[in-house]
């Protein structure tokens, strides 16, 4: 008996029984003291007497019967946003909402997209308020007394062919000791001012968006492609951490400051990868960067290899990029790999971003860190399992715990038919990453001191951190009294780690949702892939874009299969027929829902 309880909902239960051991326990819900799920989306369907909601969430088994359906007069399969307002504590009786909003036909082009946003209460418009002060503000630049002038300087973007919010801009310069490596991060604080409707409306969201075929942005467009965006050839307001590295790669000083640049170009890493990769007619393009690239690469090179020497894990598994077209269609489904490029910007961006968490850590002064644990005691003993099925001789202790064992292990089954599953399982047993007060260092990195500077126009963590740059340099549009801050700075760390986590599962749902679309036509057809999970009720497959599926016990009808969960198989009682982890396999598509 559940009372109508759903996931998420804080219910009171009497526990009924002990089973197998005291972690295992049976129970009955006896009171549900709060509900967690309060708005969902469905499908509308209209009925004689009344209409019904078939919720997208699958934790929501029962129907929801609309009390409201004559004020909207909408079509069988309209998507709506419903609340719920009585919750059936019965198995016969549905739940009772009304409708809120209509979404649109669920057969209407980005509808399905809109009931992700919805379903995940994504903001989706702006207010009122801060569509009139966006309005209002200038886009006039003028180079001033307190912004140093970089107009000159070989500055440039190095970004995906259709990013439009460009936060960061880069320059690398060789010098007698080594190199100096500016990283212009847009100074979106100088229009986002603290308390304003901008600034609440920003740390509401929490971070913009990026969905299959559309981005929800944290900042009005007029800011984040625009006045804020550092597009090439035009002024721009930024902030910059000029960093000088000896000839081995170290920092050796640095320096914080506001500037005015104009970004000599816009590049892209595709065809940033094409100049090292020595393509002729792309060195030709852009032959006016290439000095500056190459310089840019000899440093990137360095700054990674000392990274990975203090034990930093690179986890370079290829993530599944959707692309559609203008109606939203998945056209196709390919792996995103990162690049030359790519890594050489995550290079800068991480260098930067250390700088500013040490400058912070060592003033002793309120901050927001960004933080990632050392993995939890159950998350090794499971992963201590994992090491044993890849054959790797290692005994973890969590006392003694580096993140450069991870790298060790990694790096030990690269080229194998288990890195996939390696690369997987690492990183399930890690913490998530999140933003505290509290500097605890970053795992992962193998940081002492991290934090978010260096995208301002997409987190509102790092638009916090440029407001207390400010404030350390005193001007007006840092934090007003930055030392009574704490509290303040801890409620928005939480805040902002729950809106991420939020947007992290809105794309999630996206990206499945057009994995799902594409493979519709394919029903029935052959594939091979790799088992990426096995579990008690099947084994995942994995293709090679991406896309996984499940293939269930009850579809393995050659045997009866047995779950050995000490090694991670799937043995056939009969036949003796044994799937591991990593294995090549051959899967017929049956469905794809």
């Amino acid at each position: 008996f559940t009372q109508s309880a759903m996931t998420g909902d804080v219910v009171l239960v009497k526990v009924d029984s002990i089973y197998k051991d005291d972690r295992n326990l049976e129970g009955i819900v006896q009171k549900v003291l709060e509900r967690n799920t309060k708005y969902t989306v469905g499908t509308l369907t209209n009925g004689k007497f009344f209409s019904f909601v078939k919720s997208d969430d699958k934790n929501i088994v029962k129907y929801i019967k609309i009390t409201n359906a004559k004020n909207f007069n909408l079509v069988d399969g309209t998507k709506v946003l419903v609340e719920i307002t009585d919750y059936s504590k019965v198995s016969f009786e549905d739940h009772k909402g009304i409708i809120i909003k209509s979404i649109g036909h669920k057969d209407d082009p980005g509808v399905d997209i809109l009931s992700v946003i919805y379903k995940h209460n994504v903001p989706n418009e702006f207010p009122k308020e801060v569509v009139e002060q966006t309005e209002e503000i200038s886009e006039e630049i003028k180079l001033e007394d307190k912004y140093r002038d970089c107009t000159n300087e070989m500055v440039v973007t190095i970004d995906g062919d259709d990013a439009k919010d460009l936060d960061d801009a880069v320059s690398v310069v060789k010098t007698k000791k080594g190199y100096r490596l500016k990283v212009f991060i847009a100074d979106v604080s100088r229009y986002v001012t603290e308390d304003s409707p901008l600034d609440k409306e920003a740390a509401n969201r929490g971070c913009s968006v990026y969905l299959a075929d559309r981005v929800v942005p944290m900042l009005p467009r007029k800011l984040s492609n625009n006045i804020c965006s550092l597009n090439p050839h035009v002024l721009r307001y930024t902030i910059c951490c000029d960093i000088d590295f000896n000839s081995k790669g170290y920092p050796e000083s640095y320096d914080i400051y506001p500037a005015v640049i104009k970004s000599k170009g816009r590049l892209t890493y595709k065809k940033v990868n094409e100049v090292y990769a020595g393509n002729k007619e792309v060195i030709e393009e852009y032959k006016e960067y290439v000095p500056m690239l190459n310089t840019a690469l000899e440093l990137s090179k360095k700054i990674r290899k000392n990274r990975e020497t203090r034990g930093a894990i690179d986890f370079d598994k290829p993530e599944s990029k959707v692309v559609v077209d203008e109606n939203g269609e998945v056209i196709d489904i390919v792996l995103r790999e990162r690049g030359i490029s790519e890594r050489l910007i995550e290079d800068f961006m991480l260098s930067a971003n250390e700088v500013i968490g040490e400058h912070f850590f060592w003033m002793q002064v309120p901050f927001i860190y960004r933080i990632h644990e050392t993995p939890s005691e159950e998350k090794m003993s499971m992963y201590q399992k994992v090491l044993n099925y890849l054959g790797q001789d290692i005994r973890l202790r969590l006392d003694e715990l580096e993140p450069r064992v991870f790298q060790q292990i990694l790096d030990a089954v690269k080229g194998t038919d288990v890195e996939q599953v390696a690369q997987i399982m690492t990183l399930r047993s890690m913490q998530q990453a999140k933003y505290s007060i509290d500097n605890a260092g970053h795992f992962g990195l193998a940081s002492k001191c991290y934090t978010h500077f260096t995208s301002p126009i997409r987190r509102y963590p790092d638009l916090m951190v440029h407001r207390l740059l400010k404030a350390d340099m005193g001007w007006p549009d840092g934090y007003a009294n930055r030392d009574t801050k704490t509290e303040f700075l801890e409620r928005a760390a939480v805040h902002s780690s729950e809106r991420e986590q939020v947007a992290v599962a809105a794309e999630r749902d996206t990206v499945d949702l057009k994995k799902t679309q594409y493979m519709v036509p394919f029903i029935g057809e052959v594939f091979e892939g790799k088992i990426s999970s096995i579990t008690s009720f099947g084994m995942f497959v994995e293709l090679d874009n991406g896309i996984d599926g499940l293939v269930h016990m009850n579809m393995m009808t050659d045997d009866y299969y047995f779950y050995d969960e000490e090694h991670f198989l799937l043995v056939g009682k009969r036949t003796g027929q044994i799937y591991h982890l990593g294995d090549t396999v051959t899967v017929t598509l049956v469905k794809a829902d």
